[in-house]
């Protein structure tokens, strides 16, 4: 029996779907690349917006309609989506086989047995599930890049979010299971892991343990891994001691990644973000002082209930001044639990559009300006892709400031005796290609 995993949504959802692969390759089952030829496709859901719940809705009707041609056998439904809406998952896909929530993901082998039995199945409880070091995991990422999911869950509640209610409230994992997963994966050659949660800043925080973050990063610098990089920290929670962490750990990377939603005190307070415009800002400037030469990267939320003018012009105006190196911008999405649906003073959505526009290319001005004061710096990269082509090598490779399909790439100009996909090479900035750089061997 031949199984496809499709995974849709961040990388914590990512992490769940490589542990249900590790689970289904423990008991003997194969994998196809495409849906067509499965006997089972299992479709890991994202449903943290309207947006990801239209895109999980569109791939799983398009393997409903391989199921009612003949070509699938039976099609699963797991992960955000069905933990979310419960059992009117079954009325939006009435074609399903099983439904498995976040809460269930590591019962998947249990459930692909009962739908080849025949037996439809429903697997929604309370969100407590969280793996340790002894899941079975397979890598969706390159061989040498991993995402480790630190803590599940969250208890920050802003207004506008659905993840609490999806994912539960917070549940750190032991410091000791990281610090073996993180060496673990060193051993089989994973040279760069992102530490991943929903909110990292919180970690520790839960449990009966003096170690948050900070002492996290410090337990895993003897790891072997020489890439160590920080995501979704929450601005409220970044203190001093992480950043003195980051600054004297050699295997974390001088990058941070700080989403601040916005800038304006009105809007924060209204997003329930428990930090305020000023706070953000002297952040930003210790964050910088304490690394020298770090990289932030933050997203922010365009069109939020009440947003005029002049507060998105106050967030303009913060992101022209430089204060982060890479930015993700998000149309707000009025989300029906959430605290922030009921709010008055909806922004209208072409108006929504339009700022993210300016910041978007706001942004790449300021990325293409940044990467021109680089030409001629020599600079360390680690390779992810060194695919030959006719004229030579395609190597893409990333600088510390870059995260995997987050930021731009360098792209190295390279022979067939160049480096191999995993290496870290020298090279030197030659060129500026929108978010990308371009650069040669050393």
């Amino acid at each position: 029996m031949k199984i496809a995993v499709i995974s849709l949504g961040c990388p914590k959802n990512l992490v769940d779907t490589e542990v249900m692969l590790g689970l289904l390759a423990d008991e003997g089952y194969e994998f196809a690349a495409d849906a067509g030829e499965a006997d089972i496709v299992v479709v890991s859901t994202c449903s943290f917006i309207s947006a990801a719940v239209v895109e999980s809705r569109a791939v799983v009707d398009g393997c409903l309609e391989l199921k009612d041609a003949g070509r699938v056998g039976h099609v699963i439904v797991a992960g955000c989506l069905p933990q979310r809406y419960a059992d009117a998952t079954w009325e939006m896909f009435p074609g399903v086989d099983a439904v498995v929530g976040c809460s269930d993901f590591e019962r998947i082998a249990e459930v692909v047995r009962e739908v080849a039995a025949g037996r439809r199945v429903y697997k929604v409880g309370t969100p407590r599930a969280l793996y340790d070091e002894r899941s079975p995991r397979v890598l969706g990422t390159p061989g040498h890049i991993a995402y480790v999911k630190i803590a599940d869950g969250c208890a920050n509640c802003c207004s506008y979010c659905t993840i609490p209610a999806i994912r539960g409230d917070l549940r750190s994992r032991t410091p000791e299971s990281v610090v073996r997963e993180v060496a673990a994966l060193a051993k089989k050659g994973v040279r760069e892991v992102n530490l991943i949660a929903q909110d990292t800043t919180a970690y520790g925080t839960d449990i009966a343990s003096d170690i948050t973050l900070p002492a996290l990063l410090s337990a895993l610098a003897d790891t072997g891994v020489p890439w160590i990089r920080v995501l979704y920290t929450h601005p409220a929670h970044v203190t001093d001691e992480l950043l003195r962490a980051m600054s004297e750990l050699e295997s974390v990377v001088p990058y941070l990644d700080m989403p601040i939603q916005h800038i304006s005190d009105r809007i924060l307070a209204a997003m329930g973000r428990r930090t305020d415009g000023e706070r953000i800002r002297s952040l930003v400037r210790r964050t910088r002082d304490t690394i020298p030469g770090i990289s932030i990267r933050s997203s922010v939320m365009v069109g939020f209930p009440g947003e005029t003018d002049e507060e998105f012009g106050e967030l303009l105006a913060f992101i022209r001044d430089g204060n982060v190196d890479h930015l993700g911008v998000f149309e707000y999405s009025p989300e029906p639990g959430t605290s922030a649906f009921s709010l008055s003073g909806r922004v209208q959505a072409d108006t929504a559009s339009a700022r993210a526009r300016v910041l978007v290319e706001t942004m790449e001005e300021l990325t293409e300006a940044r990467g021109r004061s680089m030409l001629g710096d020599e600079v360390e990269v680690l390779v992810d892709s060194a695919g030959a082509v006719a004229e030579g090598r395609a190597v893409v490779a990333r600088t510390a400031g870059q995260a995997w399909e987050m930021d731009g790439t360098v792209l190295v100009e390279a022979d067939d005796s160049g480096p191999e996909t995993g290496d870290f090479v020298l090279v030197r900035v030659t060129g500026v290609a929108g978010f990308d750089l371009t650069a040669t061997l050393a």
